[in-house]
């Protein structure tokens, strides 16, 4: 693959003008050429520019590097498949309906010589998993109540920050995201719920699943209560997909819910599962009911 026509070059320095605001002590330079071409997708053209713009060495490039490049560019790879099934998502006309199997990972090395003893965080609480795994089952609807004045007033403002993936160490540097003007989803989410209640708006932070069958990833956002309903708003995600092209902007703007695709299990940031009470990954595999879809 090749950038192509200018308009690729054009999109591809505008990515790079907003990674080189994360400071390079945060990069870790540990994907090697041959890999950041098969896995991410990534021409030789593509990441000598990169090479020459100060993001990597000849040893390799950072994993969040690549990832922001190839999600820019419209890549498809193992790393970027998720976006065109939210898109997909918020395109319902109907009642999302999603089965999400929380299957949690051994928190252990395998020479302790113990079992693993597993627990997820559902939406109803911690649950046990003698099985390996448990299901959370989600009903989403697919339109959502317009936010009050005040509200859009701040998911206006903070549309205008980009979504970039960030390694941990910045993506929760809220100091970062007010001066740089960039986030990803948990530092974003962490600021837009601080700056609604600095304003006084009822705002709160959700934690859950974004639906992307057939595996949805860990995700954060805000959500706004409106008449006695908490609406879920993640205006990060939303400018991204209409950068990504893959939302039509005479329809989609910071306003809007991203509620369809949003399945909420907590209200704080933490682990979603546990072995033998230490933190474990989980992965969620996702089937996801289509009904009526634009």
């Amino acid at each position: 693959m090749s950038t192509g026509p200018a308009v690729g070059l054009s999109v591809l320095d505008e990515t790079l003008r907003s990674l080189r605001l994360v400071p390079d002590g945060a990069r870790c330079f540990e994907v090697p050429w041959s890999s950041a071409e098969r896995d991410y997708g990534l021409p030789p053209d593509v990441l000598r520019t990169m090479l020459a713009a100060g993001l990597g060495e000849r040893r390799g490039f950072d994993h969040f590097d690549l990832l922001n490049v190839s999600l820019d560019l419209g890549v498809r790879s193992l790393w970027t498949f998720g976006p065109a099934s939210w898109a997909k998502g918020l395109r319902a006309k109907t009642a999302v309906r999603a089965e999400v199997e929380f299957v949690p990972e051994c928190a252990h090395e395998p020479d302790e010589g113990r079992e693993c003893d597993f627990q997820v965080l559902l939406p109803t609480g911690w649950a046990p998993c003698p099985g390996g795994s448990a299901v959370a089952r989600f009903e989403l609807p697919a339109s959502w109540p317009p936010p009050q004045p005040r509200a859009a007033e701040l998911l206006e403002e903070f549309g205008r920050v980009r979504f970039v993936r960030l390694p941990m160490t910045v993506g929760l540097d809220l100091d970062f995201v007010e001066r740089t003007g960039i986030a990803d989803c948990t530092g974003g989410s962490l600021f837009l719920v601080r700056e609604g209640r600095r304003r006084g708006l009822p705002i709160r932070l959700a934690q859950g699943v974004i639906l992307s069958p057939p595996f949805s990833v860990l995700h954060y956002w805000a959500e706004i209560e409106n008449d006695g309903v908490w609406v879920p708003h993640d205006p990060l995600i939303v400018g991204a997909m209409l950068r990504w092209g893959l939302l039509d902007p005479a329809e989609w703007d910071a306003l809007r819910s991203t509620g369809a695709i949003l399945a909420r299990v907590s209200g704080e940031m933490g682990p979603v599962g546990l072995d033998a009470g230490r933190p474990a990954g989980v992965s969620f595999a996702t089937v996801v009911q289509t009904g009526s879809r634009g």
